[in-house]
């Protein structure tokens, strides 16, 4: 059974990047609003998962706030930048190189005077031969890799690292007090900087992209959400060191699965080595 909800909660993860890849495909305009709104449903489901878990209700201080300001910063650079990729790139690659941003937390805890186990050792060099794969070998079969798409998943993976290692510091330096609050704060300026962004740039457009990309926009809040609140879940079911190598494992799979029967994405062999080794080193990672 808990495997059954480690699937769920993976397949509503995938979901998010749904949304967001389909709506960018119909629609050229309003990605600071699209992503705003998915911020702020994501804030939501924080903000509810404290109300029904903790007892002391919310609690904030000013360090916590400077955490969280700077998180959010970071949290709107990356959910804007993975937008763009989605939009110009492949699903499955998109997702899988975004996954790569735990190399960027595991840099950080390097520095805390972690060390790395042999099998994190042969992730990171599956990681390098899976990067050399997936760029396709441009034989007409392979999906198109761009510049553009490199800019922004790279510099999607570099944010989302800084938002993880501020995230984790924030919870060694409170030890664990303010977790839920760290997230709302955070996603809260995310989604007032991207509206702002939105209205900025899109602003003769809002009625248009409220019209057309509510929708897109609210399910990926959504899947945003309940994915965090199926992980909590899962979490009282199975210990993660089960629950975090099977995730990873899945994740590969249903992603997979999207882009080959949702996008029609075609790969070449040396892609699909490219992917079946990334998977294997995330797995890797989190065992």
């Amino acid at each position: 059974m808990p495997v059954l909800w480690i699937v769920l909660g993976r397949l509503v993860h995938q979901l998010e990047g749904v949304f967001i890849k389909k709506y960018n495909a119909k629609h050229e305009k309003g990605g600071f609003i699209f992503t705003a709104i998915v911020s702020l449903f994501s804030m939501l489901f924080f903000l509810l998962t404290d109300i029904v878990t903790d007892e002391s209700g919310l609690r904030f201080s000013s360090d916590l706030i400077v955490y969280g300001v700077i998180g959010g910063v970071c949290f709107c650079a990356a959910s804007f930048l993975t937008y763009l990729a989605l939009g110009c790139g492949s699903f499955v690659l998109s997702r899988l190189i975004l996954s790569y941003g735990i190399l960027i937390t595991i840099v950080h805890g390097l520095f805390l005077g972690e060390t790395i186990s042999v099998l994190g050792w042969i992730g990171i060099a599956l990681i390098a031969v899976s990067l050399y794969f997936v760029k396709g070998n441009n034989d007409g079969e392979s999906v198109k890799i761009t510049k553009k798409w490199i800019l922004y998943i790279t510099l999607s993976v570099v944010f989302a690292g800084v938002f993880g290692i501020l995230q984790r510091q924030q919870q060694i330096v409170f030890e664990h007090a303010y977790d839920n609050e760290f997230m709302i704060i955070s996603l809260a300026v995310s989604a007032l900087c991207l509206f702002v962004g939105g209205i900025v740039k899109d602003g003769k457009d809002l009625k248009y992209i409220f019209k057309h990309g509510s929708l897109y926009a609210v399910g990926a809040g959504f899947s945003n959400g309940a994915t965090n609140l199926l992980t909590l879940y899962v979490y009282t079911l199975v210990p993660m060191s089960f629950v975090a190598p099977t995730s990873a494992g899945v994740s590969i799979v249903v992603s997979f699965l999207i882009s080959k029967l949702l996008f029609k994405e075609k790969f070449s062999k040396m892609q699909y080595l490219g992917v079946i080794l990334g998977g294997v080193a995330l797995i890797l990672f989190n065992l």
